[in-house]
């Protein structure tokens, strides 16, 4: 699915997003990876939803979001009450959806200028 154009070349918008693969800024990536408005790390060490730890999560946290994106692949799965609790603690609001509902969720709040991380899980 692709997705329209933005505005400030500065903040990393999805393009598109297709099973396996999301475009930032007109670059392709096939990795777990993590997305801010001003941040990619394509290398989030995370290959599915239990290899999710609180380290791991904390990695989405020290960017201080408002509302934190975890994308769980193709289908929707949720993490344990551990990861909901550490993010309950940090005052993060913590929302889980499959990656195709996790980027255009994203891109939603990024036009609204809201402070989000995205955390794609890619198998």
């Amino acid at each position: 699915m692709k997705f329209t154009e933005h505005r400030d070349p500065k903040i990393n918008m999805i393009n598109r997003y297709a099973p396996g693969l999301v475009s930032v800024n007109n670059q392709d990536y096939q990795t777990s990876c993590i997305i801010t408005q001003q941040n990619l790390n394509p290398d989030w060490a995370v290959k599915s939803l239990d290899e999710l730890t609180p380290e791991k999560i904390q990695q989405l946290l020290d960017f201080s979001p408002e509302v934190l994106i975890l994308g769980t692949g193709e289908t929707q799965q949720f993490p344990s009450a551990e990861i909901f609790g550490l993010c309950a603690q940090n005052g993060v609001s913590l929302e889980v959806m499959n990656n195709a509902s996790a980027c255009r969720t994203y891109n939603v709040l990024t036009t609204e200028d809201r402070e989000v991380v995205l955390g794609l899980i890619f198998n």
